[in-house]
C-alpha cells in the first residue's frame, strides 16, 4: 500500500513539476538543434531551407497548425524552408491586425526589396502584382491575384486570409502551371517546374504563451534536378524568405 502511494505522489510530482517543462517547448520539436532555439529565444529570424517535410520544425500544437503540416506532406516538396520569429506578445496585441492588413495589400509585395544573389544587384521582390477578385469578411479576406516573378513571368494565385483573435492564418496556392520563361538558359525555357497547386506559401502567427509565433514556410513540388535547382533556389526559395523577412519585420 504505501509502495503504491509512493508511485502515486512520484507521478504527481512528475506531472506537476516535470511535464510544464516539456508543455513549454511543445512548440517545435527535435528537428530544431539548441543552437536554433536559442537564437529564437533571443528574437532572431530563423531561416531553414530544409528541403524535406520530415524535417520541418512546427509541431501540430493545435487545428490551424496541423492543417498546415498536413498540407506541406501531402505536398511532398523537394524545395522546401521556413521562416521563424519569436516575439513577446505584451506591446503586440494588435499584430494579427496588423499583418492582417500588410498581408492583403498584395500590390505592395511589388516594392519589397529583394537581393538576387547570383547577380549581386538587388531587384523588385515581384516584377508586377494585381488583384482580380477580393472578398472581405470579418474573419476571412480571399482574393484572387497575378504576381510576376522572374523566371517563371506572371503566376496567377488563389490567396486565403483568415484571422482569429489570436492567430492569423495566411496561404497563397499557383491555379495555373508554373513555367520558367526567359531564364537565359534556352534547355529550361519553357518547362514546367510545378503543375497547378504545387507552388505554396504561408504564414502562421499565432499566441504561444507570453510569445507570438510567427512562422513562414513555403514549398515547391518541383522537379529536383541540376538544371533546375539552382533557378528554384535562387527565384522560389529565396524570394519566400525575403516576404517573410520584410513581413515579419514590418509588425515590429
Amino acid at each position: 500500500m504505501k509502495k503504491n502511494i509512493a508511485k502515486y505522489i512520484t507521478g504527481l510530482i512528475f506531472c506537476i513539476f516535470i511535464m510544464p517543462v516539456f508543455a513549454q517547448n511543445a512548440t517545435f520539436n527535435s528537428n530544431l538543434t539548441p543552437e536554433e532555439l536559442k537564437q529564437l529565444d533571443a528574437q532572431q529570424v530563423l531561416i531553414r531551407n530544409i528541403g524535406n517535410y520530415k524535417k520541418i520544425s512546427l509541431n501540430p500544437v493545435n487545428n490551424t497548425a496541423a492543417h498546415l503540416i498536413n498540407i506541406i506532406k501531402d505536398l511532398k516538396p523537394p524545395y522546401l524552408v521556413e521562416i521563424i520569429q519569436k516575439i513577446p506578445y505584451a506591446g503586440n496585441e494588435q499584430i494579427f491586425n496588423t499583418l492582417r492588413k500588410e498581408l492583403t495589400d498584395v500590390e505592395g509585395y511589388v516594392g519589397i526589396p529583394y537581393y538576387g544573389e547570383r547577380t549581386g544587384k538587388w531587384y523588385k521582390l515581384y516584377s508586377s502584382a494585381v488583384v482580380d477578385s477580393k472578398t472581405v469578411e470579418k474573419s476571412k479576406t480571399d482574393m484572387q491575384a497575378r504576381l510576376e516573378m522572374a523566371p517563371f513571368g506572371i503566376i496567377p494565385m488563389h490567396i486565403t486570409i483568415l484571422q482569429g483573435k489570436t492567430e492569423l492564418y495566411y496561404e497563397s496556392v499557383n491555379t495555373a502551371p508554373v513555367k520558367i520563361q526567359d531564364s537565359g538558359v534556352q534547355i529550361v525555357d519553357g518547362m514546367t517546374c510545378a503543375k497547378t497547386d504545387k507552388m505554396k506559401s504561408f504564414v502562421y502567427a499565432f499566441k504561444d504563451g507570453d510569445y507570438i509565433i510567427l512562422y513562414g514556410i513555403g514549398g515547391v513540388d518541383a522537379p529536383s534536378v541540376p538544371v533546375l535547382k539552382s533557378k528554384i533556389d535562387n527565384s522560389f526559395i529565396n524570394r519566400v524568405t525575403t516576404f517573410c523577412k520584410f513581413i515579419f519585420g514590418k509588425l515590429q
